[in-house]
């Protein structure tokens, strides 16, 4: 690891436990202020704020842990902590996703009178916080799972505070208490629709599924363009953390050529070039064979 990368990621790390305090002080803010204004959309965008700080603290943690050297009980590292630790937090989000969801129809039945300033004035402090939030992230979730499944819980709630102080100019001005409960519904739909890919990503890696970038029969094709390799077959690969892949095969070797003059280390180092130059794959286990796997060429 280089040294700006280093300082890249110790600069990540800051400005993680810097958001868990901001995200901290906005949550406290944001339910004293539903509470005295009687607004159940400014309670969701606390109560999602609240899991905000909550992922932030996760995703700090799991950052920490994933730094961790490998060792004989964990022969991958500890990089896969940070996966984890995304799809709990998405999880987390669709349950709010869903309790807001029943609130709202709740209270969409019941409007109730709602102090419109205090709700505006709570709104804006938590839009502020929000969108310092998402500008301290906005670099890392693009590089990095798990921050990002933290950057779309900031991104999500900046949207929900839009939405709450459009309301409370509406409740302010117009006196329509309903939109209170508009727009704790259209919140719950925007967090559920902005989860559920980032559910599917992670529960993928978990899984230990193909990425979704890679196509098997694309590397296959290309592998077997070598004279030497006859097939490949037993193709598995995966990621740990959603960057670094890994794969492992079987090469069936042709058997017109002579065995006993095969380079092996050479023909292993053409393969792995064409797998990180046009696959982005680092870590591989090739197996060589001959007359092993006598089925490799009907099955990947």
């Amino acid at each position: 690891m280089d040294l700006n990368h280093e300082e890249k990621e110790r600069a990540l790390d800051f400005r993680l436990l810097f958001s868990v305090i901001l995200n901290f002080g906005i949550t406290i803010t944001e339910i004293l202020g539903g509470i005295f204004s009687n607004s159940l959309a400014l309670l969701s965008d606390a109560i999602h704020n609240l899991n905000d700080t909550t992922a932030i603290l996760i995703s700090y943690i799991a950052r920490v842990l994933s730094k961790k050297k490998r060792d004989s009980k964990r022969t991958y590292g500890y990089k896969r902590v940070e996966t984890l630790a995304a799809f709990v937090n998405t999880e987390i989000l669709m349950v709010i996703a869903v309790y807001l969801l029943i609130e709202g129809i709740n209270k969409l039945s019941n409007p109730s009178i709602i102090q419109g300033n205090i709700m505006l004035i709570v709104a804006f402090i938590g839009l502020a916080g929000n969108l310092a939030t998402a500008y301290l992230l906005h670099s890392g979730s693009k590089t990095n799972l798990n921050v990002r499944a933290t950057f779309v819980h900031i991104l999500s709630d900046t949207f929900s505070s839009i939405f709450v102080i459009i309301g409370a100019f509406l409740i302010i001005y117009q006196k329509l208490y309903i939109v209170d409960a508009i727009f704790t519904l259209m919140i719950s739909g925007y967090i559920f629709v902005e989860s559920v890919p980032l559910l599917k990503n992670t529960v993928n890696i978990l899984l230990q599924g193909t990425p979704t970038d890679i196509e098997i029969e694309k590397i296959k094709a290309k592998l077997e363009k070598f004279d030497f390799v006859k097939d490949v077959h037993h193709i598995h690969i995966w990621t740990t953390d959603g960057k670094d892949k890994y794969m492992e095969a079987h090469i069936r070797l042709q058997e017109s050529l002579d065995q006993n003059n095969y380079d092996l280390d050479n023909c292993i180092d053409k393969l792995n070039k064409v797998l990180k130059e046009d696959f982005e794959i680092d870590h591989t286990t090739l197996q060589f064979e001959k007359n092993r796997c006598l089925e490799g060429e009907k099955v990947t």
